[in-house]
C-alpha cells in the first residue's frame, strides 16, 4: 500500500552471554523465588543468612546471587534506585520464570508508631513513582499479594522482630518530592506546595515514604507475579532521627524466611 508507514517493534536484545540484556542471566540460573534489594551490596548482606552463596551475574546496578536458605533455593537481584530500573529487573526476571518477589528496602516513616530499626510491611501504596503510570491509569491500585504479606508476618513472628503494616508513599524523588529542601539556605528552590507534602500524607494516614515499592507492585502484578515488600525504618521524620539500628539486617533475614515459608506452602498446596 503506497505511503503506508511501517513501524517495527524493537527486537528483544540479548546480553553477550545470550542472557537477558540487563541482568545478564539465562534460564535456569535462578529459582522462581527472588528477593529484590535496591543496593547491589545488600545482596551480599542478605546472603549472609543463607547456607550457600554463589554470585551469578553483575552488570550496572544489577547484581544477582543465588543459594539456599535452610535448604530452600533462593536468589537475590538488586534493582538500583527508583522505578525505571526496577521495571527492567522485574520484567527480565519474569522472562526467566520468576513468579514471586519480595522487595527488601529502607524507608523513612512519618508517624511516631514506628522507630528506627522497626520493619514495615506495606499493604498498599500511593503511586507517585512515575514508572507505574506507564502501565496503568492513576486509579489502578498498587497492593501487595496477600499470601506474601502473610509469609512476611509469619517470618517476623518466627524471628521475634518488631513490625507493623504500612500505607506507603512511593515517589520518584528523594528531595523536593519527599518534602526535603535542597539546602538549608533561604535562597534554594522550594515551591510553596512542598510545605504541605508530609502534613497532607499524615492526614491520609500514610505511614512511610520511599521510592520503589508502588512501581514494583504494579509492574509485578501486571506480569502475573506475587509481590511483597519489607522495609526497615532508617529515619523518623516526626522525631527527626536517622539510623539503621539493626533494621536492615532484620529485613534481610525476614525476607529470606518469608521465601522459605512461601516455598513450603506452595509445595503443600500442590
Amino acid at each position: 500500500m503506497e505511503n503506508e508507514t511501517i513501524v517495527n517493534k524493537a527486537s528483544k536484545p540479548l546480553a553477550e552471554n545470550d542472557g537477558v540484556y540487563h541482568l545478564r542471566l539465562k534460564e535456569g540460573d535462578i529459582p522462581s523465588y527472588v528477593l529484590l534489594p535496591g543496593a547491589p551490596e545488600r545482596t551480599l548482606k542478605i546472603a549472609q543468612h543463607w547456607d550457600a552463596v554463589e554470585e551469578v551475574a553483575s552488570y550496572r546496578e544489577y547484581k544477582t546471587v543465588r543459594g539456599t536458605y535452610l535448604g530452600c533455593p533462593i536468589a537475590c537481584t538488586s534493582t538500583g534506585i527508583g522505578g525505571p530500573s526496577s521495571e527492567i529487573a522485574i520484567h527480565e526476571l519474569k522472562t526467566l520464570g520468576v513468579h514471586t518477589a519480595i522487595r527488601v528496602g529502607t524507608t523513612g516513616c512519618i508517624t511516631d508508631k514506628f522507630d528506627l530499626g522497626d520493619l514495615i510491611i506495606p499493604i498498599a501504596c500511593v503511586r507517585k513513582d512515575g514508572t507505574s503510570a506507564s502501565y496503568a491509569e492513576p486509579e489502578f491500585p498498587a497492593f501487595a499479594d496477600p499470601t506474601v504479606v502473610k509469609a512476611l508476618v509469619q517470618a517476623c513472628e518466627n524471628l521475634g522482630y518488631r513490625y507493623g503494616f504500612g500505607l506507603t508513599y512511593t515517589v520518584g524523588s528523594f528531595y523536593i518530592g519527599q518534602g526535603r529542601p535542597l539546602s538549608e539556605g533561604n535562597d534554594t528552590y522550594w515551591p510553596s506546595w512542598a510545605d504541605n507534602i508530609l502534613p497532607d500524607l499524615q492526614q491520609m494516614r500514610v505511614t512511610n515514604v520511599e521510592m520503589e515499592t508502588a512501581g514494583q507492585f504494579v509492574v509485578g502484578f501486571l506480569h502475573d507475579m506475587r509481590m511483597g515488600a519489607v522495609l526497615s525504618v532508617i529515619s523518623n521524620r516526626v522525631l527527626d532521627r536517622w539510623g539503621d539500628n539493626g533494621g536492615e539486617d532484620k529485613a534481610c533475614k525476614a525476607a529470606s524466611e518469608a521465601i522459605r515459608l512461601l516455598t513450603l506452602w506452595d509445595s503443600q498446596a500442590e
